[in-house]
């Protein structure tokens, strides 16, 4: 919950986002905080959003927020779960090799850790940097950001 204590590290870390991500207040794509209810500007936000969307071959079109979260999240888990299955390669398996054993478990704990780090990133970012507000200015629903015993970002 928003009132539970928190260490220093956490709230470093949490400040650290917010100064990156914050939106203040108002829709990433807009120009003003007044546009809302406008629907020329509301039109005009839609057209700088999709300016911005990502996609490829074989990938479906990611807001920017999406395609920033799958790098980042991929590259941060994938190194988490590097370290994190690792140790387990020194435990004796079948008659595979410590270099075998470390290899599997390499590759298998970056795959899990980025996959995780993807998923989770790829939908948590936009609604750090305000991608996942409605038009009214408030979080949409289904938003970490909506449920009442979160704070303003979420947490």
């Amino acid at each position: 919950m928003a009132d539970d204590p928190k260490p220093d590290a956490v709230r470093n870390v949490e400040h650290k986002i917010d100064h990156a991500t914050d939106p203040d207040g108002r829709h990433k794509h807009a120009e003003q905080s007044n546009e809302r209810g406008d629907t020329g500007a509301l039109e005009g936000e839609q057209r700088r959003e999709a300016d911005q969307v990502w996609g490829g071959p074989g990938m479906p079109a990611s807001t920017e927020g999406q395609w920033k979260g799958l790098i980042i999240g991929s590259l941060v888990g994938g190194a988490i779960g590097l370290v994190v299955l690792l140790p387990l390669a020194f435990i004796p398996i079948g008659g595979l090799s410590l270099m075998g054993r470390l290899v599997i478990c390499g590759i298998t704990g970056a795959f899990a850790g980025g996959t995780a780090g993807a998923l989770y990133l790829g939908g948590r970012m936009p609604e750090l940097e305000g991608e996942t507000l409605d038009a009214d200015g408030r979080p949409s629903v289904g938003t970490s950001e909506r449920d009442p015993r979160s704070d303003s970002r979420g947490r």
